[in-house]
């Protein structure tokens, strides 16, 4: 998924992406692990441009997120927007949760959410 990414982030000319990747491997989005990669991360990411693990524009979050509340924040960023893409590859358990949420959120009024999703 990184180079199909990587491939339309080099056409985008009108930054019309905005891509959001998430390492979901990491259970607390808090613990030490994960917060010596955030700030490695955040750090390359201003310095580079890019992610130090991608090698992508997009940012890169880890830990699992609440995807209901950050799909609804991407709704209320991009106002102007009918309808979103949303592109998940993982387990199961993962892109069924991901899977709900759009669906949820696709009964409220606003921009709907498509989901398409590869499972390992």
């Amino acid at each position: 998924m990184t180079d199909i990414i990587r491939e339309v982030e080099n056409v985008d000319s009108n930054q019309f992406m905005d891509t959001h990747i998430f390492v979901t491997q990491f259970k607390e989005k808090f613990d030490l692990r994960t917060t010596m990669l955030y700030i490695c991360e955040r750090h390359f990411q201003k310095v580079a441009g890019k992610s130090l693990f991608t090698g992508l524009s997009a940012v890169t979050h880890f830990g699992r997120p609440n995807f209901q509340d950050f799909l609804k924040s991407v709704r209320s960023e991009h106002p102007n927007v009918r309808t979103f893409g949303v592109f998940s590859c993982g387990p199961p358990n993962m892109t069924n949760n991901l899977d709900g949420a759009c669906t949820n959120l696709n009964k409220q009024e606003g921009a709907t959410f498509n989901h398409h999703f590869e499972n390992f």
